[in-house]
């Protein structure tokens, strides 16, 4: 974990880590089995979200744009604190979407401005989370929706020793050394899990549904919420 980076060196360090862990290498990695669990968990984060043409949606740690591209309608928001990553998202929606530079802790947007927003893959990712969910809450309308994927690191670990058992044959699985990892600890401040995720919530917002993803051996948890009622 690195809680003790200075929240002022955040984004630096960030950048490095984007650098040399590409995110994207789950959408192009050369093993369809990663492909497979990242289509998956793309697939129930949009349905989760239930977006419809005339909603306002904002994608918080947007990446390269992979989920906005997408979801319906005009009134489209990404935003990451990544140069790099908010040049590659720009680049895929063009004028399609509005992709902004800027900090998941402190969102740079009125109350209530959006009616769906997603965090997938965000919250290992930051130095603070419960802040981030709590950002979340501020900028959903009251009737909206929240979606949060976070990855079970606990499950990856012992997929990744059962796969590291079995030698050759899980290879064929997970890929070579000489592939793209698809899990560096490096790059998570946070260790995730289902109830780490209810802890971090709490009553912030109220949980819906939860899918785990994807249903054979999950790795990944998606939660949709609401704002609770006052």
């Amino acid at each position: 974990m690195h809680d003790a980076l200075a929240p002022e060196h955040f984004a630096d360090w960030n950048e490095q880590m984007i650098l040399r862990y590409d995110p994207d290498v789950f959408n192009h990695h050369p093993r369809s089995l990663v492909r497979w669990v990242e289509n998956k968990r793309h697939a129930q984060v949009i349905r989760l979200l239930a977006a419809r043409p005339e909603h306002r949606i904002l994608d918080v740690g947007c990446g390269a744009g992979y989920i906005l591209s997408k979801l319906p309608g005009a009134f489209r928001h990404g935003l990451d604190i990544s140069t790099f990553m908010v040049k590659r998202a720009q680049e895929r929606l063009g004028n399609d979407a509005t992709i902004v530079q800027g900090d998941a802790e402190k969102l740079p947007y009125p109350d209530a401005s959006f009616d769906r927003v997603i965090a997938s893959s965000l919250l290992s990712h930051v130095l603070h989370p419960e802040q981030v969910v709590r950002e979340l809450r501020r900028v959903v309308t009251p009737n909206g929706r929240v979606v949060i994927s976070v990855c079970d690191e606990d499950q990856i670990e012992r997929g990744m020793a059962w796969m590291n058992s079995l030698g050759a044959l899980g290879r064929l699985f997970v890929g070579s050394e000489s592939q793209p990892k698809v899990y560096n600890v490096e790059y998570h401040l946070q260790k995730f899990s289902l109830p780490r995720l209810r802890e971090v919530v709490g009553t912030t917002l109220k949980e819906i549904a939860v899918r785990r993803v994807p249903v054979v051996f999950p790795v990944h948890a998606v939660a949709v919420y609401t704002p609770p009622l006052m």
